[in-house]
């Protein structure tokens, strides 16, 4: 197997897993939040265009990408395992009942956020296709939106508290001791 074909089959394991991860594994309750669908209406889009990329331009820094790839999957399953269903999909109005601190949580607060954005920018880092780096910026954005008002949404909550300790203790998305 080449190192392109071994980029393509992680970027396709990241897409199909976030798709997955939408319609099997996040919690929604009734139907989904206009947010939501905003999401799903440009991931779509945005993850056929980072695939095309991957199979019809040129691979030029496929061993960088798939590192990125690769990481995206670890850290998607891995929070997988541990969050077991009870966070809502991104864009919901609505916080977790519950607050996730197993896993990759133990050290950062959005580690499905951050697989996301490994894998938009793994697809530009393959290609150096500068499309690509725009629907990267574009997804943490929108990204960084939706973890602004979780974070507000727990803060005013009922896990207040308890969140805003778990906040002092762990990074955004990556460890505390990294950002010290």
């Amino acid at each position: 197997m080449s190192t392109d074909n071994a980029t393509q089959i992680l970027a396709v394991g990241c897409f199909v897993s976030f798709g997955w991860g939408m319609v099997r594994h996040f919690r929604r309750i009734g139907k989904p939040a206009a947010w939501t669908r905003v999401t799903a209406s440009l991931a779509i889009p945005c993850a056929l265009a980072n695939l095309a990329s991957l199979f019809w331009r040129e691979i030029r820094f496929p061993l960088g990408a798939s590192m990125l790839y690769l990481a995206s999957l670890s850290l998607f399953w891995s929070s997988v395992s541990v969050s077991k269903g009870a966070l809502a999909a991104c864009g919901q109005s609505h916080v977790s009942p519950c607050l996730v601190t197993r896993g990759p949580y133990r050290i950062m607060r959005h580690p499905f956020y951050l697989s996301y954005d490994l894998a938009w920018i793994g697809g530009f880092v393959a290609t150096a296709w500068w499309p690509l780096a725009v629907i990267a910026i574009a997804m943490a954005a929108l990204y960084e939106r939706f973890v602004r008002e979780e974070e507000r949404g727990f803060l005013c909550g009922v896990l207040a508290a308890e969140y805003a300790a778990y906040k002092r203790l762990t990074g955004k998305y990556f460890p505390k001791s990294i950002l010290d």
